[in-house]
């Protein structure tokens, strides 16, 4: 079914563009998340490249292309930006779209009807009037079917957001367990004492993503950015 990357929401075959967000749908959930799962692989490759902290250069090459150089300047682990969005932001979104294609749906219908049966007198006879009153049904009949479709999607979400929570919770719990902030620094500063400010924030943060990952086997990438995220305000933020 048609999808959109940005709204997370899927259409009814026909539909091209979202009703929420006006952009351009794509050919299914699994291609929007390829799409996403590229960008996050682009941010990161530009994350890792080295940067000279003085000179603000690229400490490569003389002959690097300049559009690559400053595109890759690295920022501090507080102001990395991460596409992702937590399913209970999601359900939330779904359903509030379900409840507006229900409405439209249902103020399309009754108008409909009222056209149907004689009530409302159209400015209009004979052909127009039956194209009007059909495209009426139409328009009531496909938003219907997308709120339909919408809801059974929010319900989905609904659980996946309430098992989510539950993990994030659980993953937070045991990395402030086995890890507290003074050992990721000593580990850090003990394989590099020159490191201080910027870098040392890039540092904590990639440490942070590593034992994640190799401690739970986190697949989404995405996701264990977002978790890092979590966990870095956590230990040092606060």
């Amino acid at each position: 079914m048609p999808y959109c990357p940005k709204c997370d929401m899927e259409f009814v075959e026909g539909i091209k563009v979202c009703s929420d967000c006006g952009g351009p749908l794509v050919e299914s959930k699994e291609v929007a998340d390829a799409m996403k799962q590229k960008e996050k692989e682009e941010q990161l490759a530009v994350m890792a490249q080295e940067m000279d902290p003085f000179s603000g250069e690229m400490a490569k090459a003389e002959n690097a292309d300049p559009d690559e150089i400053s595109s890759a300047k690295k920022k501090p682990a507080d102001e990395i930006v991460h596409a992702y969005v937590d399913k209970g932001q999601r359900y939330e979104d779904m359903s509030s779209s379900a409840s507006a294609f229900f409405l439209v749906g249902g103020v399309l219908a009754v108008g409909a009807a009222l056209c149907l049966l004689g009530v409302f007198h159209l400015p209009m006879e004979g052909f127009q009037k039956y194209i009007f009153e059909g495209a009426l049904v139409i328009l009531a009949v496909a938003s219907l079917v997308v709120a339909v479709s919408s809801r059974k999607r929010a319900a989905e979400l609904k659980v996946e957001a309430d098992d989510e929570k539950r993990e994030t919770q659980e993953i937070i719990d045991w990395f402030l367990r086995n890890y507290s902030a003074k050992e990721l620094d000593e580990q850090l500063l003990m394989e590099d004492p020159d490191l201080s400010g910027e870098e040392l924030s890039l540092k904590r943060f990639e440490l942070i993503q590593d034992f994640l990952i190799t401690g739970r086997d986190i697949p989404d990438q995405a996701y264990a950015d977002s978790l890092c995220e979590m966990l870095y305000a956590k230990l040092y933020d606060e």
